[in-house]
């Protein structure tokens, strides 16, 4: 299932290269152009005949923490990963 997939790829900012990879795996069979851009930006074409024009926009990444200390209490503080 592609959600699934999706949710189990790590994609922090600027790490997005397995969620890309998911995306082109599971979607190759519906579209019929893939471009990528310098910025990794991922654009899919399928033209119709007819019928108006769809674009569907979304990002690739995901909030990236990372666990760098537990006090003695046991909470957790976290920083930013990615870019």
């Amino acid at each position: 299932m592609l959600l699934k997939k999706l949710s189990e790829a790590f994609g922090p900012s600027g790490y997005e290269q397995e969620v890309r990879a998911v995306l082109e795996e599971d979607l190759k069979d519906y579209v019929s152009q893939w471009q990528r851009d310098a910025l990794g930006n991922l654009i899919a074409c399928k033209p119709a005949a007819t019928g108006p024009r769809v674009m569907i926009a979304a990002h690739m990444d995901e909030v990236g923490l990372m666990i760098n200390y537990v006090d003695d209490a046991g909470l957790l503080h976290f920083r930013e990963i990615g870019l």
